[in-house]
C-alpha cells in the first residue's frame, strides 16, 4: 500500500515563548493520477521544559513526529488505509449514479 506524504501547514504559537500549541496537517495520496487527501489539526499540552524546541528551531520532520504521537499509530494507521480505499475507488469505481438518458 503506497504511503501519503505527510506535511504541516500551518501551527499556532504562543508569541510570548515560541510554543506551539496546535499543529495542522494534510496527508495527500497520489496513485495513477488521481489523488486525496485529508486535513486535521491536533492540540499539544504545554510543553516539557527540558525537552522545549525554540519556533525558529523546529523541523517540519519534528512537528510531524509530534502529530503522529498525538494521533497514535492507530489513528495514522486509519488516515492511511482510508485515503488508500478512496484512491482505490477512483481507479476502479464500484458504482456509478446518473440515468440513462
Amino acid at each position: 500500500m503506497p504511503k501519503p506524504n505527510w506535511s504541516i501547514v500551518n501551527l499556532e504559537r504562543h508569541l510570548s515563548d515560541g510554543a506551539v500549541y496546535t499543529a495542522h496537517w494534510t496527508a495527500v495520496l497520489e496513485e495513477s493520477g488521481e489523488s486525496t487527501s485529508a486535513y486535521g489539526s491536533v492540540g499539544f499540552g504545554e510543553p516539557n521544559p527540558d525537552l522545549f524546541i525554540p519556533f525558529n528551531s523546529l523541523t517540519e520532520e519534528k512537528v510531524l513526529d509530534w502529530v503522529f504521537n498525538a494521533l497514535g499509530v492507530d489513528q495514522v494507521v486509519n488516515i492511511e488505509e482510508t485515503l488508500y480505499n478512496q484512491i482505490q475507488e477512483k481507479i476502479s469505481p464500484k458504482d456509478a449514479a446518473g440515468v440513462p438518458w
